[in-house]
C-alpha cells in the first residue's frame, strides 16, 4: 500500500510539473498498452456528462492513465486519472461539459499511461481517438 501511495504522489508530482503543451507534444505512442474510444454526441441545454471508455493491457507494474479532452482549436476542456487498485483495467470515464462553453467540433482523447515495476518505469501515450460534438437541430 505504501508502495502504491508513493507511486501516485510521484506519477501526481510529474504531471503537476510537466508543462501543459506536452498534452500536444510527440512522445512515443504505444498502441499495444491499450486506446480510448468515444461516440460522437450532441450538445445539449445544461451540463451533463460525455462517456468515452478506455481498455489497458499496460506492462506489469503500478499503472496510471492521465486523459485529456482537447477541442477545437486546441482548447483543453477535461482530464481524468485511473489508477493501479482502484480502477480496472477497461472501463468508463466521463467530462461533464456544459453547453454556454462548448464548442460543436472535433475533440480528441490524448491519454498518457506511466508504469513502474519498482526496476523500470515506462511512460507513454496511447493512440488519439477522435469525435464529434454537434449542436442539436432545431
Amino acid at each position: 500500500m505504501r508502495r502504491l501511495l508513493l507511486f501516485s504522489l510521484v506519477t501526481l508530482g510529474l504531471t503537476v510539473l510537466t508543462p501543459s503543451t506536452s498534452v500536444g507534444a510527440a512522445a512515443d505512442v504505444h498502441p499495444e498498452w491499450g486506446h480510448t474510444a468515444a461516440h460522437g454526441a450532441t450538445i445539449v441545454k445544461g451540463c451533463r456528462g460525455y462517456t468515452y471508455t478506455y481498455a489497458l493491457t499496460p506492462p506489469d507494474g503500478y499503472w496510471a492513465l492521465e486523459t485529456f479532452l482537447i477541442g477545437p482549436h486546441g482548447k483543453q476542456y477535461g482530464s481524468g486519472y485511473f489508477l493501479t487498485g482502484s480502477d480496472p483495467l477497461a472501463g468508463p470515464g466521463s467530462w461533464r461539459l456544459c453547453a454556454r462553453s462548448t464548442r460543436p467540433g472535433t475533440y480528441t482523447i490524448r491519454a498518457r499511461l506511466t508504469v513502474d515495476n519498482v526496476v523500470e518505469s515506462y511512460d507513454g501515450w496511447l493512440p488519439e481517438t477522435t469525435f464529434r460534438l454537434r449542436h442539436r437541430r432545431r
